[in-house]
């Protein structure tokens, strides 16, 4: 088979690895995101062995997500004025120094459920800085010919973390304990700043002329230009339900793994890696497919696809038949996530894409944090199987007015 066959059957794949720049960050992103998803697991995990407390797993997921709520206007600001590459390594830099210094205190057996919160709070605030300007880094550097392909590949590539991480986490703690966890993710770290080092400026790469507002007038500004298209913003409040109810139930996967399927960090990081698996598969598709893909018919439906299976799934006391639904859920939530990225990433200006993009970044930990709030807090009485239901029902209910509104809401985006 030829260069040029094999081409054409990877499709959109094949365009984003034809660029250098696409393939350097690739080693650096695979990398940070395993290692970043080790951190997740392994921090999630102490904090139900110190404390067997479905409220401090909603307060460590608070800690880690507030930050990027609170900030992230300003941080995205900041993304639109100053060079997005020089952003990401100095937040790159931050994180390394933080996951050190978690590993440090793990290794001196210093490390308490404050210490652990503080640390957590500062990875918070870190990341809260860096995301902006990492959703525009590859338009940054990839053609905007490749950029759906691109972007979805890069889509997998968390979603590859997200299937071997959590794997590697439950390996890593059973046999080596979270001091080694701590110092993977460490590594990690300097994986990407390595690769961000190694990446170069196209010679056609033209910067957005930087604003001369107020952080305030840029923020507003950022506010109205998503106001004024309502594609964006509705898919924006997709994001928001979508991820609530999603992400609200993984936060409280501790809990789930260890009082319903009784089987502890084996059953957290199965149910991790198979979703994980999914979401994979579904980011190669949409890759290889390139931007015809991205429609908003295939993000709806996904989305009621995503929310049936995550009701079918909280009900299940078999591992495999939970990892069998996993798989479909991870699949159907990556195919909504994507799509959502995609359709934005291709319909934003450049001097608005760092607002826009850590806008939706924030809805997504937004959603996140209100999720895994209400199902921890309604959890300490009820269970874990309950309120998730509860949220799956109001998914459904949110799921049937935007389908009934969509011609409505999104014209000519199907």
């Amino acid at each position: 088979m030829s260069t040029t066959e094999g081409s054409k059957r990877l499709g959109g794949i094949s365009d984003a690895f034809s660029d250098r720049n696409f393939r350097i960050y690739s080693v650096g992103s695979i990398g940070s995101w395993i290692s970043f998803f080790v951190q997740i697991v392994t921090v999630s995990w102490l904090t139900w062995e110190l404390t067997g407390s479905t409220k401090w797993l909603a307060i460590m997921a608070l800690l880690d997500i507030v930050p990027n709520v609170v900030l992230m206007p300003i941080a995205g600001a900041i993304s639109d004025r100053f060079d997005r590459h020089k952003i990401m390594l100095v937040t790159s830099i931050l994180l390394f120094l933080q996951a050190a210094l978690l590993a440090l205190v793990a290794w001196a057996d210093m490390l308490t459920i404050w210490t652990l919160a503080v640390l957590v709070l500062m990875h918070g605030i870190f990341i809260s800085l860096m995301v902006p300007a990492m959703y525009g880094i590859i338009p940054r550097f990839v053609g905007r010919a490749v950029m759906p392909s691109a972007i979805a590949v890069a889509s997998a590539y968390s979603q590859l973390a997200l299937f071997v991480g959590p794997a590697l986490a439950g390996w890593i703690i059973a046999e080596h304990g979270t001091t080694v966890a701590f110092v993977v993710n460490a590594l990690g770290y300097l994986l990407l700043i390595c690769a961000f080092l190694r990446m170069r400026t196209p010679a056609d790469y033209v910067p957005p002329e930087r604003s001369t507002r107020s952080f305030v007038g840029d923020i507003w500004d950022g506010a109205i230009y998503i106001f004024e298209r309502k594609t964006i913003w509705s898919l924006l409040l997709i994001m928001l339900v979508a991820d609530a109810v999603a992400l609200g139930f993984i936060h409280m996967l501790p809990a789930y793994a260890d009082t319903v399927l009784g089987l502890g960090v084996v059953g957290m990081t199965t149910i991790l890696a198979m979703r994980g698996l999914g979401a994979i598969c579904a980011a190669l598709r949409l890759a290889y497919l390139g931007a015809p893909a991205a429609r908003v018919n295939s993000v709806l439906w996904a989305f009621l696809a995503a929310l049936l299976a995550l009701g079918v799934l909280v009900q299940t006391r078999n591992l495999y038949l939970a990892a069998g639904i996993a798989v479909v859920m991870g699949f159907a939530g990556e195919t909504k996530n994507t799509g959502i990225m995609t359709i934005i990433q291709l319909a934003v200006d450049e001097n608005q894409r760092g607002r826009v993009m850590g806008t939706a970044f924030m809805f997504s930990q937004l959603a996140a944090g209100i999720g895994a709030y209400l199902i921890g807090a309604f959890s300490v009485e009820a269970g874990v199987q309950l309120p998730t239901t509860v949220a799956v029902c109001v998914g459904l209910g949110f799921w049937g007015f935007i389908f009934l509104q969509r011609k409505k809401l999104f014209q000519d985006r199907f």
